[in-house]
């Protein structure tokens, strides 16, 4: 058809030209302005046409998408949603599209899939285009990413300096026959001078959870089996390779433990480590860790709130020359501290931690979570052979359980807040990065899918336009931007 039109066009070129070369035989020097300027605009519409149909042509077979590179047989293709690992007995969400989005999406059938084939060159090209997409825009990266991803069905190597925070705390009326944390109390203002009035009480799932978002699969039993090898798999397809599982010992309200060995086990089959998140529990102390340490939870241990013991008590058991040592031994393992004040670098240093990390996923809530200290962090922990893992977020918002803390939401802005906190992550130089969190609902940090509710009472917020999967889809994309550590973040 582009052919035909092009010749079309040619020739109606020659012919105009003709008509004005006879009226140059039968006017001599006397030419129409109007026909000379008749036959400049259509020269000049004629060679527009023909180098949009050029490059209409050259888009279609370019190398990256060339249907001559590519089987015949293709089957179907996917849209724009690449995360393959959906809630099981589901059927997978549409998205709600833009008029942008539906018209790539057209243009899905055009485009093949890549060939296993692709050589060296392709591999190169495709490093480029890459290198390229980072520099876009977030609008516009949002929505060329899906059409390079279609139908890639090479699966992303695990990154093990990836690590994400993992909350199997979850139970459900219907599978364990109580709720809990789904049901969460409003908790009392911790700001002793603020008069406002807020709500107090529990809430009552399923209608009335504490979160600002509600989980795409309902609200889910952390001991159920196949929510378990669900989030393990939608893991496992983002390139996280370490799950940093929160625990507290049994006999405990929170009581995480009972749940660790069927978390190891589907950890396993998918190529995930675990490592244990200790919490604050009753009674707890450096010494008591001791007993609840065991193999199968090494060779990484993160410690929440370590600061609250003395440096001293931490270096009888880090330091090497500790009464208590635990260097050297059985459960001997890498311990993370948590920094939160610039004065914890002197805290972690003493007690001989092996590294330290941010946790909290709002920029500018303490020293720790500010972005822009990141590169001093890290240099401090190089300077002292330490481990900086700065922790980021896709966003923050904790007022179904904290109704007076509006002021550190962190608004999502569709996924920008969370690329900003990557691209400061990425440039500190950091070697390992945690991601806070998959599913602390509590505190709106999940990227686990989310769905749209709304009752007469409320409405939580989603994801939507961009869908249940975008920040699984999210987190994909930046971890293969850290391992690519030679791509230039803008």
């Amino acid at each position: 058809m582009s052919v035909l039109l092009f010749t079309y066009l040619l020739f109606s070129l020659i012919s105009e030209f003709k008509k004005c070369g006879l009226k140059k035989m039968m006017l001599g020097s006397v030419i129409s302005s109007v026909s000379l300027r008749r036959c400049f605009y259509l020269s000049l519409m004629v060679f527009v046409l023909s180098t949009l149909m050029a490059m209409v042509i050259i888009v279609k077979l370019t190398p990256l998408e060339s249907s001559k590179c590519h089987s015949s047989n293709t089957g179907t293709t996917a849209r724009v949603e690449w995360s393959s690992a959906m809630p099981f007995g589901s059927i997978s969400h549409n998205r709600h599209l833009d008029n942008s989005s539906l018209f790539i999406n057209n243009l899905q059938s055009l485009i093949l899939n890549n060939s296993d084939s692709q050589n060296e060159d392709q591999d190169i090209k495709n490093t480029e285009t890459r290198n390229k997409i980072t520099g876009l825009s977030w609008k516009m990266r949002s929505k060329i990413l899906p059409l390079l991803m279609i139908n890639d069905t090479k699966q992303i190597d695990i990154n093990y300096n990836i690590h994400i925070f993992y909350y199997p705390w979850y139970r459900s009326l219907e599978y364990d026959g109580v709720w809990k944390h789904w049901n969460h109390d409003y908790l009392p203002n911790w700001k002793k001078n603020d008069k406002r009035v807020f709500p107090e009480g529990r809430h009552r799932p399923p209608a009335d959870i504490g979160a600002s978002y509600y989980p795409s699969i309902g609200c889910y039993s952390s001991n159920d089996p196949q929510v378990i090898d669900l989030h393990m798999r939608q893991l496992r397809e983002t390139g996280v390779g370490v799950l940093v599982v929160s625990w507290t010992p049994p006999n405990t309200p929170d009581n995480t433990d009972s749940v660790m060995a069927d978390l190891l086990d589907a950890a396993h089959r998918y190529n995930l480590k675990i490592a244990p998140h200790i919490e604050p529990y009753p009674g707890r102390n450096p010494i008591n860790l001791i007993q609840h340490i065991n193999g199968p939870l090494l060779p990484v241990i993160y410690i929440y709130d370590s600061y609250l013991f003395p440096s001293s008590a931490w270096w009888e058991l880090l330091s090497e020359r500790g009464n208590l040592t635990l260097r050297g031994t059985e459960i001997d393992a890498v311990y993370i501290g948590l920094l939160v004040d610039s004065q914890h670098r002197s805290h972690i240093k003493k007690s001989h931690f092996d590294g330290f990390y941010t946790y909290f996923a709002v920029n500018g809530f303490s020293y720790g979570s500010t972005w822009k200290n990141w590169k001093d962090l890290n240099k401090f922990a190089a300077q002292n052979g330490l481990m900086f893992i700065p922790s980021l977020g896709p966003g923050y918002i904790d007022t179904q359980v904290r109704a007076w803390n509006a002021e550190n939401i962190r608004h999502r802005r569709h996924g920008q807040y969370y690329e900003v906190a990557w691209k400061n992550g990425i440039n500190s130089g950091a070697k390992v990065i945690s991601i806070t969190s998959f599913n602390e609902w509590h505190e709106g940090t999940q990227i686990e899918p989310a769905k749209p509710v709304s009752n007469k009472d409320f409405t939580y917020l989603d994801y939507e336009p961009e869908g249940p999967n975008f920040y699984l889809n999210l987190t994909k994309w930046w971890i293969q931007q850290f391992s690519y550590k030679s791509i230039s973040i803008n």
